[in-house]
């Protein structure tokens, strides 16, 4: 081989070892390296670096530098920390490092602890903030292609509760290239052991700082949810935006729990999402057209969301073709401890609404149909109302097996103490089926006829029990020509209270009546029967006794006594009846004789569950009885 080849040769190969040399990252001892850098950051950025650990190098394809064992700070050298610890590399702008300056075309911070600002005045970042802002808005400096921080932990004020919290395994890729107008970012971290993702597409930057609006593709997931929406917005003014989204939670109360938000009723809610097109700004969401789905319920209407310094408010009107309330008919049995069957159980439940009312609310629901589980309603409109003070929920109009019901019950913080909760409920219905109610309920269908009736009740307690115990107010029943199925009481009477045997009689019982009636006073958690009573064309039958709520217990006496008199002209004796017992197991037997002189069914020996203060008081008087008169004077 000729001297030219081999000269050829070598310098072919000495170039192509340099180049892979040059593409190799080579371990220096540059403390120049550093210095030269962090004045670099400084006037770009207004941010000084330091760094202790080994510092790399690599030439090729494009110079990128690696710092170990960094410090950033605000400013300067002595400014506040920004970052501490890890590597951070720089991938260097060619052309500005051969003239001598930093241009950062990519930076990549791993393993790294950030720290934000640590309390209300902390303005470590603002600078930093400021100069980047005024770069990507093009005004001075050039912005970096891309930021990456991986593996890092982040700390800083809980937007929750201002609290010093950290965020653990930051992981965030900023991405905007030299050739596209948008920007992305995309990134994840670990907050109270759940991990959160979050992607932003489409982001215009310059369009933003200039005043003008870019459309924007977000994505947030975290372990109960996730939201998705799509649109543009702008920061002239504030921040606005609008467009389409979905917010789809399997847990709203522990979602809430994550953001540090209040909402209303939100123990209420596990599967909960809300879907549709929003217009957002000024601290206030616009929903025009919305589809909310909750325990398998699709509700179609429009609403909006105030977000307060103090308080979040909700307001809505939804409409639903079939609406299921028994999955919220379930939660409210659970919450106030009345599905179960230990009575320790739900009388300790408290009743402190401060859990139900962390936001406003004011929700109208309508539904052509509803049901709580075999109770089938038709044409139903209703309200909730939520605030501070409490909750109160109405039915405007509810059609149930023919007849026409209407409702309100207000729950009430006292003022004086927010744990005690004050109960009021009223209502009435009219031509309501009864029969065909008990059959919807699996009961005996007893009763024929339509009813009408009302209700006014009130109470005060901090729990269900001490609830119960203080209830007070009115409950009225009242029916016209209807009968009595399963049960013939002439029969009864003509065998001096005794039941026909066998099953074929009882199924074929029947009692008509022209008028029925009933209506129990409630006092101190005990109803007392002033009013019962049944006419038919051949008998008579009244009812006294009392209900005690807390004790789950009813005690009356039953009276029957057929119109017309004997054969001889005897007038009719009257027959007696002994009802007593639990709600859920109420024994009736015939009394053992007819009623003393003077005879009242309510003389007889009460239970103490069924005594109250001023109980031996006639009714009319004992509504003014003072609790603790002494004497009269």
């Amino acid at each position: 081989m000729s001297l030219r080849r081999t000269l050829s040769a070598l310098g072919l190969g000495l170039l192509a070892t340099a180049s892979v040399a040059a593409c190799l990252p080579w371990s220096v001892e540059a403390p120049g390296a550093a210095r030269f850098v962090s004045q670099g950051l400084q006037e770009n950025w207004g941010v000084a670096l330091a760094a202790w650990g080994r510092t790399e190098v690599v030439l090729l394809p494009l110079p990128r530098i690696v710092f170990q064992d960094i410090r950033l700070t605000g400013g300067d050298a002595a400014g506040p920390v920004l970052a501490s610890g890890g590597n951070l590399s720089l991938q260097l702008g060619l052309a500005a490092l051969l003239t001598g300056r930093v241009e950062v075309d990519s930076l990549t911070l791993d393993g790294a602890e950030v720290v934000l600002a640590q309390d209300a005045g902390d303005t470590r970042w603002s600078g930093a903030a400021e100069r980047l802002t005024h770069s990507i808005a093009g005004e001075v400096g050039d912005r970096p292609r891309r930021v990456i921080l991986a593996r890092c932990s982040v700390t800083g004020l809980d937007p929750r509760d201002g609290t010093l919290r950290t965020a653990r395994d930051v992981d965030l890729t900023v991405s905007w290239p030299a050739w596209s107008e948008s920007l992305a970012l995309t990134g994840g971290f670990r907050w109270d052991d759940g991990n959160a993702r979050i992607t932003l597409t489409g982001l215009r930057p310059y369009a933003l700082l200039s005043g003008g609006e870019s459309p924007f593709s977000a994505a947030v997931t975290w372990p109960t949810g996730s939201l998705n929406a799509d649109g543009s917005g702008s920061v002239r003014d504030g921040l606005k935006a609008s467009g389409t989204g979905r917010l789809q939670t399997r847990s709203l109360h522990r979602t809430l729990a994550l953001t540090g938000g209040g909402l209303a009723l939100s123990p209420f809610v596990e599967d909960f999402s809300v879907e549709g097109s929003f217009e957002a700004g000024s601290g206030q969401v616009q929903f025009p057209s919305v589809t909310v789905r909750s325990d398998g319920n699709v509700l179609e209407g429009a609403g909006s969301a105030t977000f307060g310094p103090r308080r979040t408010a909700v307001q809505a009107t939804l409409a639903a073709e079939n609406l299921n309330l028994s999955p919220l008919f379930a939660g409210v049995l659970r919450l106030t401890g009345l599905d179960h069957a230990d009575d320790a159980a739900w009388r300790g439940q408290s009743l402190d609404l401060r859990p139900f009312t962390g936001g406003d609310l004011d929700l109208r629901i309508s539904a052509g149909n509803a049901r709580i589980g075999p109770v089938q309603i038709t044409d139903l409109a209703s309200s909730i109302l939520v605030r501070e003070s409490g909750i109160e929920a109405s039915v405007g109009r509810a059609n149930l097996r023919g007849g026409m019901i209407k409702g309100r019950v207000s729950f009430a913080s006292d003022e004086g103490d927010a744990a005690l909760t004050r109960v009021k409920a009223q209502g009435s219905f009219d031509r309501l089926d009864l029969g065909a109610l008990l059959n919807d309920l699996g009961q005996s269908r007893w009763m024929l006829g339509a009813t009408r009736g009302s209700l006014a009740l009130e109470g005060a307690g901090y729990d269900v029990g001490a609830l119960t115990r203080s209830v007070s107010g009115r409950v009225a029943l009242e029916s016209e020509d209807g009968a009595l199925s399963g049960l013939d009481l002439a029969d009864v009477i003509h065998r001096g209270g005794a039941l026909a045997p066998g099953a074929l009689a009882r199924r074929n019982g029947r009692t008509p009546f022209e008028h029925a009636a009933v209506t129990l006073l409630f006092a101190d958690g005990v109803g007392e029967i002033v009013e019962g009573r049944l006419a038919s064309r051949t008998l008579g039958a009244s009812l006294n006794g009392r209900v005690a709520l807390a004790d789950r217990r009813f005690q009356a006496r039953a009276e029957l006594q057929a119109r017309a008199s004997a054969a001889d002209g005897t007038p009719p004796t009257a027959t007696l009846f002994e009802i007593a017992g639990p709600w859920d197991a109420v024994s009736v037997r015939a009394s053992a004789g007819p009623l003393p002189a003077g005879g009242d069914a309510r003389q007889g020996a009460v239970p103490e569950s069924f005594r109250r203060p001023g109980a031996d008081l006639p009714l009319g008087i004992r509504a003014y009885a003072p609790g603790n008169a002494s004497s009269a004077p």
